[in-house]
């Protein structure tokens, strides 16, 4: 393995961190943190099949969790990529690599399509100016997972400086060509591996927290189908 064992305990502390954080989460959720919008889950309720308590909390929770999830993991991984690289107080540069004595200063996002036009316009302005103070100076805009083809259309009009994304992301901060496989492979340890309260797993902890919610649905909306929905409409508006 080319990625030394203090550099993998370091990102797997980091996957852990991630995965007790959204265990967290999930354990404080309750029937009153949920975003209810009853018109939008009623034009849905064929199609999602959105008839009780139990399929109604299911789909609310999984809402909400999968985007705290995406965010959150975004950072993760902008994070795991500064284990790889040198500290840099260069404003807009988030992290910074030597090689053959050049400095290459790099903003790094987790994924291809992460970035609105005007952040792309001024992550731009920023490496710029980096580059125009260190001069002979490289920089960059990287990406850590996907591949050319899916780079979103505003980041190749407007962050008009040369990008990096996916394998060879990682190849290039860390010299490893295999570092993304490495990196793969930690995170397939921790999601077999991981713990979360009481220790139990994030599967475990979810369904329990699931099971109590729709308790708390039924019991505020109620179970039977006419009067749950007509609650719905009552109560949130």
């Amino acid at each position: 393995m080319i990625v030394r064992e203090e550099l993998r305990n370091k990102i797997r502390k980091r996957f852990e961190r991630f995965l007790r954080e959204r265990a967290k989460t999930i354990m404080k959720l309750h029937v009153q943190n949920l975003n209810i919008n009853p018109f939008l889950m009623k034009l849905l309720a064929k199609e999602m099949g959105l008839t009780g308590p139990r399929e109604i909390v299911r789909w609310l929770v999984q809402q909400r969790l999968e985007r705290g999830t995406v965010t959150s993991f975004g950072k993760v991984l902008e994070d795991t990529a500064k284990i790889f690289s040198e500290a840099t107080a260069v404003e807009g540069a988030d992290i910074m690599t030597t090689r053959n004595g050049r400095h290459n200063y790099m903003q790094v996002k987790s994924g291809p399509n992460t970035v609105p036009k005007d952040l792309a316009v001024r992550i731009t302005q920023l490496l710029e100016s980096a580059r125009r103070r260190n001069r002979g100076s490289v920089v960059w805009f990287g990406m850590c997972y996907g591949n050319p083809e899916q780079v979103s259309s505003i980041v190749k009009k407007y962050v008009s400086i040369d990008f990096i994304i996916g394998r060879k992301f990682w190849e290039f901060i860390s010299g490893d060509p295999n570092c993304i496989d490495e990196i793969f492979e930690i995170a397939d340890e921790v999601s077999n591996t991981f713990r979360g309260p009481e220790g139990k797993s994030l599967r475990q902890n979810t369904n329990e927290k699931l099971a109590e919610i729709e308790r708390e649905f039924a019991e505020l909306y109620g179970s039977n189908s006419k009067i749950m929905w007509e609650n719905l409409l009552k109560y949130n508006s």
